[in-house]
């Protein structure tokens, strides 16, 4: 009996180094190559080109010409781009709006109606969606009509669908991500466990930030399969009682086979950085290291990945520049700060 506390650890130690294993083999090491492209914050990216605000300023970056224009000068935040067209939220004449600009034209319009301080477009060929008071709401601009389509906030949206957070419109739970089709003009519940927030759309995936714990984690909704899976760890403790997981959830984002994302600390998960997720392959990729408690904005278009720092985060010791990497690159060294 005296080598039953000695297999035990023996066991312990095997189960451990099991999980260290599995944790490994999850995360795949990136040595792409990643470029500054500017300074601000909130970027986005479409095909060639990046915009992102610097204060007050929309800035619209094309990366083949590696060109920064100027295309408003006060009162801009949270800038979207779909195609050649950039919307954001506006309030240079002091009052709440949306603008939406025409790049080839260099032609801008505003969405006055339904429109609060907290109001954050999304955009999708000629839709733009968003929230105002607790309630969603999408405007065609090809025949300028707009709608109440829910009861939410953070509104995303692909093609006719729309997804956003509720904590009113089924009465069933408290919290849900809903999604809303606009052909059928039916609401689901996309997912209801855990505290679910920033919901994302692309194709048949919807994706959020579970933050009942931490940071968060996040999880993916299949609306063909109907199926519900972790892309990231929930929170949870290796065998020796430390925790991990629950530390990807402060922004994320999805498209095509895509999803990025921030971790903010070093655990058996990973290191923190910015991190790439392949959906097919179920691999995360770090592109670019951080120290721990910092924050970033990632967001994907086919193999250009882009970020800032989160300004609802920032540090005094961080600076704001943004950052692009190029996954199609030849491999080079990791960065990291």
């Amino acid at each position: 009996m005296k080598n039953k506390g000695k297999l035990c650890s023996i066991a312990l130690a095997s189960t451990f180094l099991v999980f260290v294993f599995l944790i490994l083999i999850s995360v795949v090491v990136s040595a792409a190559q990643v470029t500054k492209i500017g300074t601000g914050y909130e970027p986005a990216v479409y095909g060639n080109n990046v915009v992102w605000t610097n204060g007050v300023v929309i800035h619209l970056y094309d990366l083949t010409n590696r060109t920064d224009t100027t295309v408003s000068s006060s009162g801009a935040s949270s800038p979207e781009i779909y195609d050649s067209k950039l919307v954001w939220h506006d309030e240079s004449s002091g009052t709440p709006r949306l603008a939406v600009y025409d790049i080839p034209t260099t032609t801008k319009s505003y969405i006055t109606q339904n429109v609060d301080q907290y109001s954050k477009p999304a955009i999708y060929g000629n839709r733009i969606v968003w929230s105002a008071n607790d309630s969603v709401y999408l405007r065609d601009i090809s025949t300028s009509t707009q709608t109440q389509i829910g009861n939410g906030s953070n509104p995303d949206i692909y093609d006719t669908k729309v997804v956003y957070y509720s904590y009113s419109e089924d009465p069933e739970v408290d919290i849900t991500i809903r999604m809303y089709d606009l052909n059928t003009k039916e609401r689901i519940t996309v997912n209801s466990y855990g505290d679910p927030n920033i919901p994302r759309i692309w194709d048949t995936k919807v994706i959020w930030s579970d933050v009942y714990n931490h940071q968060g984690y996040i999880a993916m909704y299949n609306t063909s399969t109907k199926k519900t899976i972790d892309i990231t760890h929930q929170l949870d403790t290796d065998p020796y009682g430390n925790e991990y997981g629950a530390s990807t959830g402060t922004h994320i984002a999805i498209q095509n086979d895509k999803i990025v994302y921030n971790k903010c600390v070093d655990d058996y998960e990973g290191k923190p950085g910015v991190y790439v997720y392949n959906i097919s392959t179920g691999l995360s990729t770090p592109v670019y290291n951080y120290l721990e408690e910092v924050y970033t904005t990632p967001e994907v278009y086919n193999n250009t990945v882009v970020w800032g720092i989160d300004k609802n985060y920032v540090d005094g010791a961080a600076g704001n520049d943004i950052y692009l990497c190029d996954l199609a690159d030849e491999p080079k060294n990791l960065t990291a700060i």
